[in-house]
């Protein structure tokens, strides 16, 4: 218990001391950009980002509090992330499973795939206009490729053996997807969805800073940059990492507990 509350202990200093790492080297490069400058200092300061970012969560700015523009963006991440799973998920099962459909599907799957999201923006705006679906088009883009190649790696890569003992003991296909199958990719579907939602996540910034919105944190620091409000913009900036932090954070508590078979087993 004491070795395990010491390592604890150490963790937690190791993070102080990359945050003090961190803000003396953001202090340092604002002091060394002005220097070279020699003009209107635009990077803020840590505490005068910090000082707006507090002021800014029950403060309104055109109506809209920052909260109220996290909340905005993370509604849309939600909308995308949700419709590339359902898609993504059965998509890549059956692909796995059904090598005639594989062949078919695979060279379209891997076309598309290079093509970074941002790049759906203006197609996005065409299609849809600036509303809410071409928000959610552009999460999908990005976030449906990391599901669907968890999904699939972890189905061909899923026990035959388990699948075989179901079959002799007379199951159909349907219940070996449901009863061994799936289990067995839980680990992957979770992977796949958290690097889903996290490039969602920076998907949404980016087509709201782009103009796909009225609202959201991409739009709020966008806007902060046109009319000067330069700690402000940092400071949405900043939440945009924090809330980086609680979807790793509550992912990690989701894997922690839902797969704690398997970390009984590896350790």
């Amino acid at each position: 218990m004491k070795l395990k509350n010491r390592s604890k202990f150490k963790i937690i200093l190791y993070y102080i001391a990359g945050f003090v790492i961190f803000i003396a080297s953001w202090y340092f490069f604002v002091i060394i950009l002005q220097l070279f400058t020699q003009g209107t200092r635009v990077v803020p300061y840590p505490h005068e980002a910090f000082k707006s970012f507090f002021l800014l969560l029950y403060t309104p700015i055109d109506g809209q509090t920052l909260l109220t523009h996290v909340i905005a963006s993370l509604i849309r991440v939600f909308i995308g992330v949700f419709y590339a799973w359902i898609i993504a998920v059965p998509l890549g099962i059956v692909l796995a499973l059904t090598p005639f459909l594989d062949h078919i599907f695979q060279p379209i799957i891997e076309m598309i795939r290079p093509i970074p999201p941002i790049a759906w923006i203006p197609f996005a705006i065409i299609t849809f206009g600036l509303t809410t679906t071409s928000n959610a088009f552009i999460i999908f883009i990005g976030a449906f490729f990391p599901l669907f190649q968890n999904v699939y790696d972890g189905v061909r890569q899923s026990n035959v053996v388990y699948q075989d003992v179901a079959r002799s003991l007379g199951a159909n296909k349907i219940q070996v997807i449901w009863n061994v199958i799936l289990p067995s990719i839980t680990p992957n579907m979770l992977t796949g969805t958290k690097v889903a939602v996290g490039v969602g996540w920076m998907c949404v910034i980016a087509a709201e800073m782009m103009g796909i919105s009225g609202a959201g944190i991409g739009y709020f620091i966008n806007y902060m940059k046109n009319i000067g409000y330069y700690s402000h913009m940092v400071a949405g900036m900043l939440m945009i990492a924090i809330v980086g932090l609680l979807i790793n954070f509550i992912f990690f508590l989701i894997e922690k507990y839902s797969l704690a078979w398997k970390y009984n087993s590896e350790n």
